[in-house]
């Protein structure tokens, strides 16, 4: 006869506390099913409540550095998405060295709302900031496993303002 999971979660509990009798210890209280079972609308999911959550304690918010959105797009006077990636996050587009023996330098890839660029990074210097809602940097291996080979330097994804 094959035991349940129920019954496998048990055994464990009653393990201990037989274990802390036979040690003359007294047994660790069980946790409350009110603890256990508390509903999921208690627990802060929205990232308001946790950047005031981590305000209140005297933390700064965590600020996503993959990320450039259109608040500090707009803040800046750029005319073109080229020059706003590279004042903000230069390694996103900086050349790095061959990889191969062939001598190939990796470039990085470009997206615009999933349709590749063919022209790479040059292509963001015919985009205007203030169409932009947002970017978005990939390393080579999140970018190589989402859009597959040849992102040997990463992608950028970058998504326009819907009107």
């Amino acid at each position: 006869m094959r035991p349940s999971l129920r019954a496998l979660h048990v055994v464990p509990t009653l393990l201990g506390w037989s274990l802390a009798a036979c040690a003359g210890k007294p047994a660790a209280p069980a946790p409350s099913p009110a603890v256990a079972s508390a509903p999921a609308s208690a627990v802060p999911t929205s990232p308001t409540t946790t950047q005031n959550v981590a305000l209140r304690a005297g933390r700064k918010p965590r600020i996503d550095q993959q990320l450039i959105t259109r608040d500090v797009i707009r803040s800046t006077q750029y005319t073109n998405m080229y020059d706003v990636v590279l004042a903000l996050r230069s390694n996103w587009v900086r050349v790095r060295p061959a990889e191969s023996i062939q001598g190939k330098s990796p470039t990085i890839q470009v997206y615009l709302d999933n349709q590749r660029l063919a022209g790479g990074a040059d292509e963001l210097r015919q985009l205007s900031p203030t169409n932009v809602e947002s970017v978005r940097y990939f390393d080579p291996i999140t970018a190589s496993a989402r859009w597959g080979m040849d992102h040997g330097a990463g992608a950028l994804y970058v998504t326009t303002a819907k009107r």
